[in-house]
């Protein structure tokens, strides 16, 4: 499992990632999106939501899941220089039930500012930008 991330969303303060399983692909041969998680930096902690989807948790055992958070969690915290210490929010809800909303008209707005870096995946389909 190559776990990958792809930066949606950055302030001053805080970031939401899309998080993929590179090693595995989806019907539309992109690399899997396995979740995301919203990341806000304080000057003495890191404060993070993480979200994997049930659909790529449940078959794995608590140990390897533990191991993804700490990949994440590190690829959060050591290359910003962001404070060690965490506090994480963990759930692992189904991705058939996540729902995107928006109040911008064309949902393609959503990608003018973002900046594309060739090694972090991304493709959406219109409904979900987290694939």
């Amino acid at each position: 499992m190559r776990i990958k991330i792809k930066r949606r969303v950055r302030t001053s303060s805080s970031e939401q990632w899309a998080l993929f399983d590179a090693d595995v692909m989806d019907e539309n041969e992109q690399p899997t999106n396995i979740g995301k998680a919203d990341v806000h930096y304080d000057p003495e902690m890191v404060f993070v939501t993480m979200l994997l989807w049930s659909e790529f948790t449940e078959t794995l055992d608590e140990t390897t899941v533990q191991q993804v958070i700490d990949e994440i969690m590190d690829e959060i915290t050591e290359p910003v220089g962001a404070a060690g210490d965490f506090s994480l929010d963990f759930f692992t809800p189904s991705l058939k039930d996540y729902k995107f909303q928006t109040s911008l008209e064309d949902e393609d707005e959503w990608d003018e500012d973002e900046e594309d870096d060739d090694e972090e995946p991304h493709e959406r389909n219109g409904k979900n930008p987290w694939n």
